[in-house]
């Protein structure tokens, strides 16, 4: 079970406050707390403890950020290859949590924006040898269809988790196995205004995607698979931090396919760990094992409509 996971790596700087910034306003950030981060970074740590063996292509500076961030990955599990380029800095990001958990991310994505198309295809021996692809958007695109034209020359099935959101080619789309967007990106990354549960099937049908897993925050997920829309719920909890919940639920997702499930069993998988990653503060400490997904399990009830 080998996943290769494309994203990117850098600082991640916590800040808790007790609520956002209305314009114009200074407030005093009560915690502070750092750790290396990255939506891909994320993905490839989780997956690792839930059991794959995980790969992850990744671009840093010549810095001491970035090799940070290629120790953790290795003390993790995680075998990374970097590209790293001398005259740029590693990408950081900073969390701003408010009292309820919830949470605001602003990125700066440095070298990670000159991650090339070259470095993936000089590394089509890694993604050859996984048994599922796991790309993002936090990376220059043209990485993307170089990735999803090594896994359609081997058969690689591709899920795709497009965040951040913007228009893409439903013609890439339709060649992923799974494409994973929230709410508002499944909106964007189609270039259409509704955003309602109920109407995701219709326009993902309208571009020819006939399978996709809308994440819908505290509303739990939809799936859409073969014309039938199944709804999931969330699971009740006390809530930590959802930073790097989505990143848990796609490394899940992940894991579960390859494990042989079909997709509505995926997909509760996924949510079970997103649940157990939000019951702790910052995303590393949140990432759960399987033995802990194993033993926390919650069996979910489900909707379908045709």
């Amino acid at each position: 079970m080998r996943i290769s996971v494309l994203g990117l790596c850098g600082r991640s700087v916590f800040l808790k406050t007790d609520h956002f910034h209305a314009p114009g306003e200074t407030i005093i950030a009560e915690e502070l707390y750092t750790e290396p981060g990255g939506k891909g970074f994320n993905q490839a740590v989780a997956a690792a403890r839930l059991g794959a063996e995980v790969n992850f292509l990744t671009c840093v500076g010549d810095d001491e950020e970035g090799r940070e961030c290629l120790r953790f990955l290795e003390k993790e599990g995680v075998l990374p290859f970097a590209q790293v380029i001398s005259n740029a800095r590693t990408a950081y990001a900073d969390i701003l949590t408010d009292k309820t958990g919830e949470s605001r991310i602003t990125v700066y994505q440095g070298a990670s924006k000159q991650l090339s198309p070259q470095f993936i295809r000089d590394n089509e021996h890694v993604l050859a040898q996984s048994d599922m692809l796991l790309l993002n958007n936090e990376y220059p695109e043209e990485c993307n269809y170089a990735a999803v034209e090594i896994g359609e020359k081997y058969g690689i099935p591709v899920i795709l988790n497009p965040a951040p959101a913007y228009k893409m080619d439903s013609e890439l789309l339709r060649k992923c196995f799974l494409i994973t967007p929230n709410r508002t990106e499944a909106s964007v990354i189609l270039g259409e205004s509704e955003n309602g549960a109920e109407t995701f099937r219709d326009i993902f049908k309208k571009h020819g995607i006939n399978t996709a897993v809308v994440t819908l925050g505290s509303e739990g997920a939809l799936l859409i698979e073969n014309g039938k829309s199944i709804k999931f719920p969330s699971i009740p909890c006390e809530v930590k931090d959802t930073t790097g919940a989505g990143d848990t639920f796609n490394a899940a997702l992940a894991v579960a396919v390859l494990l042989g499930m079909d997709l509505p069993e995926a997909v509760e998988y996924g949510i079970n760990a997103s649940a157990l990653s939000i019951r702790k503060k910052y995303v590393m400490p949140g990432l759960p094992t399987k033995e802990e997904l194993g033993a926390g399990f919650i069996k979910l009830e489900t909707t379908e409509t045709e």
